[in-house]
């Protein structure tokens, strides 16, 4: 709680407005100015305080570290226990779409990191990669990025929730890559298409991105999903992925795909829900 109310302090305290650290799922990727790149907009976004995680998989968020330009910044990732997952976090290279700046390119960091904003923009960006292991029990821990200024600090107060799901082994990196232009969520949706109509769309390697890490994460759903069909039925998990693509028909779907657009690229995330769910007590 004490965290919380500090972070709200600092978000109403005056001229603090650009003083923010906030954190989405990896399906909100973040402009220089602190804002949801436009291809992610459309729906509410997600707030992520107690995301749930599988087992022997990664889960991965977007940081965003907003300052006034030339603030000097350390951001720092904490847990508790200590080393209950493993934590890499990459800064975010922006490439410009249009009028957009979307971050794409990942560059790997040493924490603590320290940084300063450009002269141009309000924010960094980070992309915060954990990997979960198979040992240790269902449980809560906390995952805390912590950004320091000068004299203050902004706790993220984030409970993880380790589920009693375990992904089985993803083999390769495959998957149609997305446009860096497109929704997030467009990376995500070749391993769905090949889960529910079969078939392997494979692409060759290439640079660590956001879309590829986005990719390897939906493949991680993908080989739980088949995992569960034994526990669960093709059948019953089919029509979840159905409902939430807001389609009835299988057939008819794998005929012509049709993704949502109007409720934001956060809709796969009832995806994975429905599939973390499935070994609760």
């Amino acid at each position: 709680m004490r965290s919380t109310l500090f972070i709200i302090w600092l978000a109403t305290a005056p001229g603090a407005a650009a003083q923010s650290l906030a954190v989405y799922s990896e399906f909100r990727r973040i402009n220089p100015q602190g804002e949801v790149a436009a291809p992610d907009r459309g729906g509410r976004p997600r707030e992520i305080l107690s995301p749930a995680v599988a087992r022997n998989a990664f889960a991965s968020f977007h940081l965003a570290v907003s300052l006034p330009p030339n603030v000097p910044f350390i951001l720092h990732i904490g847990q508790n226990p200590e080393n209950a997952v493993r934590v890499v976090v990459y800064r975010e290279i922006f490439v410009k779409r249009g009028k957009e700046w979307i971050p794409d390119s990942l560059e790997q960091v040493s924490l603590p990191f320290r940084g300063l904003i450009p002269d141009d923009s309000r924010s960094v960006a980070f992309w915060m990669d954990m990997w979960v292991p198979d040992t240790g029990p269902a449980r809560r821990i906390k995952v805390e990025p912590q950004l320091n200024f000068g004299d203050r600090w902004i706790i993220y107060p984030m409970e993880v929730r380790i589920k009693h799901v375990r992904v089985p082994p993803v083999a390769g990196a495959r998957g149609a890559h997305a446009q860096i232009g497109d929704p997030s969520d467009t990376a995500a949706r070749p391993a769905l298409q090949d889960y529910l109509c079969g078939g392997t769309q494979a692409a060759p390697d290439g640079p660590l991105t956001v879309r590829r890490m986005i990719g390897r994460n939906a493949r991680q759903d993908m080989a739980l999903a088949h995992q569960l069909e034994a526990r669960l039925g093709r059948d019953n998990i089919t029509s979840a992925m159905l409902d939430a693509l807001g389609a009835s028909d299988l057939r008819a779907w794998c005929e012509a795909p049709v993704f949502p657009t109007d409720r934001g690229p956060e809709w796969y995330l009832r995806i994975r829900d429905f599939l973390f769910r499935a070994e609760d007590p």
